[in-house]
């Protein structure tokens, strides 16, 4: 009965532990979102590229991707890891794409809105076709 108290510490140690060991190689919450806020920025962009027959916007996206892990000097193999923990955890995700939602939206209302130019010759030419 005496081996038992020391083996339910051994077990809460090591648990302990590996959670820390764990918790070391992921990317901190601010970082994450940094990261992901670029990615989704490189996917808008390359959405609204025009297709091309050479590439493809796959392609396009992991080479921009890893452009991304460069800038922020982490490996896709990091990036990876810490999502697969963030999204296994959803009370840390859930912040992170909030808060993605809200910067988009933010992101929209700083964007002026594009003038309408009237075009100079619609009239002329509308005048010549009713003649």
């Amino acid at each position: 009965m005496k081996i038992f108290p020391g083996i339910l510490l051994l077990i809460i140690s090591f648990i302990s532990c590996s959670e820390k060991e764990q918790k070391k190689n992921i990317l901190p919450e601010n970082e994450m979102r940094e990261i992901m806020w670029d990615m989704v920025r490189a996917d808008q962009y390359v959405a609204f590229l025009p297709k091309d027959s050479t590439h493809s916007r796959k392609d396009q996206s992991i080479a921009l991707y890893e452009d991304i892990f460069h800038i922020h000097k982490i490996t896709r193999e990091q990036f990876k890891t810490s999502f697969d923990y963030y999204s296994s955890r959803p009370d840390l995700f859930r912040p992170i794409i909030d808060s993605l939602a809200k910067r988009r939206i933010e992101s929209s209302h700083l964007r002026p809105p594009h003038p309408v130019r009237k075009d100079s010759l619609a009239k002329p030419l509308l005048r010549k076709l009713r003649k």
